[in-house]
């Protein structure tokens, strides 16, 4: 069992590699706790900041979008989900500028990322 579960890890953490994702940087950050890095990127996928963000565009409540946004972006970034992190800068800054015209195509972009990185962890 050990086997197959280190196996496993080594498995996420190379298709996080090759989608171009701060897997060292992020280690760092978690003092090279492997275990507790793939803990965190499974609490991470289940994030309800996903599911509201859509929500709060769709009801044009853009201070909460915002607010989902910016926590995604924090643990993303520390995280070192790199193009899913980009891709949330990519609406965070418009949101902080409340320029809202292009929104629904941003967030198509993240849950495009999201779903790559739901991928990752199988």
């Amino acid at each position: 069992i050990i086997n197959k579960e280190i196996n496993m890890a080594d498995k996420i953490l190379d298709s996080l590699r090759d989608w171009k994702c701060d897997v060292e940087g992020a280690l760092e950050r978690f003092l090279d706790d492997e275990e507790l890095y793939l803990q965190c990127l499974n609490i991470f996928s289940t994030d309800e900041n996903f599911v509201k963000l859509k929500e709060y565009i769709d009801s044009a409540s853009y201070q909460d979008a915002f607010d989902s946004a910016h926590t995604l972006k924090g643990v993303a970034g520390n995280l070192g989900l790199t193009p899913l992190y980009m891709a949330i800068i990519d609406i965070v800054e418009p949101l902080r500028a409340k320029d809202y015209s292009n929104l629904g195509s941003l967030y198509d972009e993240i849950d495009k990322q999201y779903q790559i990185y739901l991928s990752c962890l199988k």
